[in-house]
């Protein structure tokens, strides 16, 4: 039983390793996908592996199995957990589930609960900023000193970009793989790569609006240069991530429709199939267990 339930969670992490890099050579919206899928299959696959081994060692303690006495029967039917897997399970899970309330609680914080005074709010700060704030529907945060560093035409970039970060609710992506990475910090690297994703796909989105590439590229530097010395600030901005690279897409010719040629389509298809399969599997043996302990079947 152990190995039925960690090498499915080892292969998915290493077919998520593997596949994550490939992004790049699809549209921004097609890397965002992917790489979400791939980080929410990953943690999945690993809280559920971790569950399973652990509540199936808590329930063969002598102590609790006393006192636990419905998770007999899942004591007969399964493997015994030995404690050099049992506990550091028992100990995981409690941190994945600790990490979960932290992520979750953070993504909540970053709503709001509507837009107060339309589309735009414009703050009287001198300090050049902009960002959009997630909610229902969202609205886009502009300062005074970012609309007199800004030209016309960069300011309808600005506001194209961040339109494009709440039309496609860009906010929830990196909210699942902020939960991803709480539940398997090894993670990290898909929730950077991602992140560049979301920008690169409102870089594009911006692009197509304002019809000029290097507009926008030359509308980053800008944003970039004027906010660097902010300190902490909101995820979905301008020129907070991956200001090269975005730069340097810019200045190339726009990337293939989504999803791409077919041939990387099915490859990417398939990657996300085994990551998929491997969670599938966890959850089907989190499944039997909850069943065995609350008697059905």
């Amino acid at each position: 039983m152990i190995a039925a339930l960690v090498l499915p969670a080892l292969a998915a992490l290493v077919v998520g390793t593997v596949a994550a890099p490939p992004h790049r050579r699809l549209h921004p919206s097609a890397g965002a996908r992917a790489l979400a899928v791939v980080a929410a299959s990953v943690a999945l696959g690993a809280y559920a592996a971790a569950t399973t081994l652990a509540v199936g060692f808590l329930s063969s303690v002598p102590w609790l199995s006393e006192h636990l006495s419905w998770c007999m029967r899942l004591a007969r039917t399964h493997d015994d957990i030995p404690a050099v897997v049992g506990l550091p399970s028992v100990v995981a899970v409690a941190a994945m589930t600790g990490g979960l309330l932290r992520a979750g609680g953070r993504a909540r914080q970053s709503m709001v609960p509507g837009r107060p005074t339309g589309e735009l709010l414009v703050v009287d700060d001198g300090r050049p900023d902009a960002y959009a704030v997630p909610g229902r529907p969202g609205h886009i945060v502009v300062t005074a000193g970012m609309l007199r560093l800004l030209e016309p035409m960069e300011r309808e970039v600005l506001l194209a970009h961040e339109r494009s970060h709440l039309r496609h609710g860009h906010h929830r992506y990196l909210a699942v793989a902020a939960l991803a990475t709480a539940v398997v910090p090894v993670l990290g690297f898909v929730t950077r790569r991602l992140r560049l994703a979301v920008e690169r796909w409102a870089d594009e989105d911006a692009a197509a609006a304002v019809g000029d590439r290097e507009l926008v590229a030359r509308t980053i530097i800008r944003a970039a240069l004027a906010t660097r010395n902010l300190g902490a600030q909101p995820s979905l901005a301008l020129g907070r991530v991956g200001v090269p690279a975005r730069v340097e897409a810019l200045l190339n010719p726009a990337p293939a429709p989504p999803f791409g040629p077919p041939s990387l389509a099915v490859g990417a298809g398939v990657a996300g199939l085994a990551i998929v399969a491997g969670s599938v599997l966890q959850v089907h043996h989190l499944f039997a267990f909850a069943a065995h302990v609350c008697g059905v079947g």
